[in-house]
């Protein structure tokens, strides 16, 4: 590969100010020259991998290349000879959305049929020997251009009944969904609107809704194979959307998009008339909804992987949308789709060590493009805090919210596998008000403050006398704290745990931010 010095600019990290919504971005140039001819490039849902064909190969031959980044992008590599050779369909390489795995088209055997859809995994600076997706995903006619959803579990690729290194002619879009046993099934066809004659070069959106691909038999063509857009609502497949803004009267085919949506990356005619690779802001009502990337290490608190499953709730549909587990070295990576409310819970496999549940907010105007959430998982000792925050009680009320199940049953759990300890359940307001009247719907409690006084009377004679009595005065609070942690522990009882091991502590303060109410609940480990 071609040794360049110079200043390098980074791209696909968001950009601010007049640049944000640029409509055009190059890609830097580490990886494009002016003197090199680059195509169909591949990014990862990530953005951190890259693939693409460029004639830096040996004598100047077309060559799939390999790039990826922390911050900068590293200087591109070729490719090796057992995924990078002759008998490949050069233009239909394609990533996991970690940018860990390769899946690329090959004829070299072993086969099921003619051109069949093989994968690699990245280990280290080279690539694992390649595997066969075999029967039923291939088949003996020509498979390829695999694409993936985020989770891996579903996958989008042409069969077509002609293939060779360079092209393929008379296909149709397929999809094929992981069972749970691991095998796929049967892959069915796309409906004949997407499937008109040659449709090819399918590329799944992170957001598993949003597809696009090519084609050079629909009725919009501008000239050879252009993109198309369509979009899975309510099950159905939309009537494609030609892809006006980048399709021309050459080919438009093979590109992708990063999982934030916004840009869709393409080889495009350069200044010098070479080809370089190119992003271009999809217009909105061609983008795919936006994905937030979640990643992280579950470990002990040596920093050891830690075996578990990984949960991921739809709040608003109470449906679970993903389940798995970390890597072998106890990272994750998954993806959030904008619009609604999540709930990720890390669950270990032994009962008796601790669990841990984060919640995420997208229905906001703006997803962000990554978080990183680190987990620690332990069996609790005397002095632990496990935080009980996704617990939670309706409105000016000590009537617990049926969302907070899910969470003292883990806790039930864990209690139940540490006998040695004894737990206590802390209730804590921040913002604890009070007043003589109700004057907030949440001034729900009375407190009565009862003061001794005498007051003079006249006795049965018409003498004045003293005579003691009671003033009593109503004050109303927030304060429910106690009722609340009762009611908790009395869940956790009907859980199985024994009363003794489990207690209650109630507490209200003024709030620590103006105006800001807050109930705080954790569970503190104590040693019997």
């Amino acid at each position: 590969m071609r040794k360049l010095i110079g200043v390098f600019f980074l791209l696909t990290v968001p950009v601010i100010g007049i640049n944000a919504q640029a409509k055009t971005r190059r890609l830097p140039g580490i990886i494009n020259h002016p003197s090199l001819n680059l195509y169909a490039p591949y990014v990862s849902f990530d953005g951190n991998a890259l693939l693409f064909v460029s004639d830096d190969g040996e004598d100047h031959t077309l060559t799939v290349f390999y790039t990826s980044r922390e911050s900068d992008w590293s200087e591109p590599v070729v490719l090796p000879k057992n995924v990078n050779h002759r008998l490949v369909y050069l233009k239909g390489f394609s990533l996991s959305a970690d940018g860990q795995r390769l899946y690329f088209t090959s004829m070299k055997t072993p086969t099921v049929g003619g051109y069949d859809i093989m994968t690699s995994e990245r280990r280290g600076a080279t690539w694992s020997e390649p595997e066969n997706l075999m029967l039923p995903i291939n088949s003996k006619s020509n498979e390829g251009c695999a694409s993936f959803t985020p989770d891996g579990n579903t996958i989008y690729f042409m069969r077509c009944e002609k293939m060779d290194q360079n092209k393929a002619d008379a296909c149709k879009l397929f999809f094929s969904r992981k069972k749970p046993n691991g095998q796929w099934d049967e892959p069915k066809e796309l409906p004949p609107h997407i499937n008109t004659g040659n449709s090819q070069t399918p590329r799944i959106m992170a957001d598993g809704e949003t597809l696009l691909f090519s084609s050079n038999k629909m009725a919009s063509s501008k000239g050879g194979m252009d993109l198309y857009v369509s979009k899975l609502v309510n099950g159905t497949w939309s009537e494609p959307t030609a892809m006006e803004f980048i399709n021309t009267a050459q080919d438009d085919q093979f590109v992708s998009v990063a999982a934030l949506g916004r840009y869709l990356l393409r080889d495009s005619p350069g200044a010098r008339k070479t080809s370089e690779l190119v992003e271009y802001l999809i217009p909105n009502e061609l983008r795919s909804k936006g994905m937030m990337k979640v990643e992280g290490k579950v470990t002990d608190p040596n920093n050891a992987p830690v075996a578990s499953y990984i949960t991921v709730t739809d709040l608003t549909t109470n449906r679970r949308t993903y389940s798995g587990r970390p890597s072998k070295d106890g990272t994750y990576l998954l993806y959030l789709m904008e619009g609604t409310r999540y709930e990720i819970s890390f669950d270990p496999e032994q009962s008796n060590t601790s669990f841990f549940t984060q919640q995420f907010d997208l229905t906001t105007d703006k997803t962000p493009q990554k978080e990183r959430v680190n987990v620690v998982l332990s069996q609790p000792k005397g002095g632990d805090v496990l935080s009980l925050n996704l617990v939670q009680f309706k409105p000016n009320s000590a009537i617990m919210e049926l969302s907070s199940e899910g969470e003292l049953k883990k806790l039930a759990r864990v209690i139940k596998a540490n006998p040695q300890l004894k737990f206590e359940i802390d209730v804590t307001l921040d913002g604890y008000v009070q007043d003589s009247t109700m004057s907030d719907p949440d001034l729900t409690e009375i407190l009565l403050d009862t003061t001794a006084i005498q007051l003079n009377v006249l006795d049965s004679l018409g003498n004045t006398v003293k005579q003691d009595t009671f003033q009593v005065k109503q004050q109303f609070h927030n304060d429910r704290t106690r009722a609340q942690g009762q009611v908790i522990t009395e869940y956790l009882t009907r859980q199985g745990v024994d009363p003794n091991s489990v207690s209650f502590v109630g507490n209200a303060m003024p709030a620590s931010t103006e105006n800001v109410r807050r109930l705080l609940i954790k569970a503190v480990a104590r040693s019997r």
